[in-house]
């Protein structure tokens, strides 16, 4: 059975969600030879799709996506080997993209759910970009079923203060595997991170996700697939590998905390 990674935050826009999911999960399928497939809770729109360069298109619902997975789903033909065949390869038996839609009208309360519980069995890990804050009943949903919830932080004291002090950290999340991302890492600015740990990292596991200018460059031209490839086992660029050995940190922790076997390589 599959394991469901949620990547979700408490503020809107200030964390770095979806960049911060879309990189764990390219370094992982990178790095372990395990095969993932990443999805979001925006059944339209979602940035994770730009980063992948996968456009959505009036005609996408036909081949691929949520959509077309609903039609299966609704004909009660929807089994594990069916759902590779609607992704979007983004590294080739490494990581799939199951897209959204720009059907207005798909609005099945609980059709992401029963979409992912499939998924789980095609794919040893599904990367999920939550929608941030706790109005969306789908994303509450989704931190209780998770295996492993990705809390996203800015380096901001206001924020901290209050998401540890229990405003905005939502029941579902009570007694849950979860580890606390600080997103756009800057060392030069307080508070830092042995800070941020001592004070805030009593009781969940707190990581630094350091700040790149060459990432967020790669992701502004839509050069985001193609960087990971260049750079994950490469030792050049000091701005670049201070954020790769950012993700190396917490995906080894997944690895162990999920208790997903470090595979060894296979001939393709």
């Amino acid at each position: 059975m599959g394991k469901t990674i949620v990547s979700w935050s408490p503020v809107h826009g200030q964390a770095a969600t979806t960049s911060n999911v879309a990189a764990l999960a390219s370094h992982f399928a990178l790095i372990y030879n395990h095969q993932s497939l990443i999805t979001h809770t925006q059944l339209t729109y979602s940035s994770l799709e730009s980063l992948f360069k996968k456009e959505m298109t009036d005609s996408r619902g036909f081949d691929s996506g949520i959509e077309a997975l609903e039609r299966l789903a609704q004909s009660s033909l929807l089994k594990p080997d069916a759902v590779r065949d609607y992704t979007e390869t983004v590294y080739k038996n490494r990581l799939d993209l199951l897209g959204g839609t720009q059907n207005q009208s798909l609005e099945t309360p609980h059709l992401l759910e029963i979409l992912l519980k499939v998924a789980e069995s095609a794919y040893d890990i599904v990367w999920i970009d939550a929608h941030s804050g706790t109005r969306s009943n789908s994303s509450k949903r989704l931190l209780k079923k998770a295996d492993l919830v990705i809390v996203n932080l800015p380096q901001n004291r206001f924020v901290l203060d209050q998401f540890f002090s229990g405003e905005g950290f939502p029941e579902e999340l009570k007694d849950k595997n979860l580890i606390i991302l600080i997103s756009q890492y800057d060392q030069r600015v307080k508070p830092g991170i042995q800070k941020i740990k001592s004070k805030y990292g009593k009781k969940h596991p707190v990581f630094a996700i350091n700040y790149s200018s060459k990432f967020k460059d790669s992701a502004n031209k839509f050069e985001f697939t193609e960087l990971f490839y260049r750079v994950v086992n490469s030792s050049k660029g000091s701005d670049i590998q201070d954020f790769i050995k950012s993700l190396e940190k917490v995906n080894r922790y997944i690895l162990k905390k999920l208790d997903l076997k470090e595979l060894e390589e296979e001939d393709e």
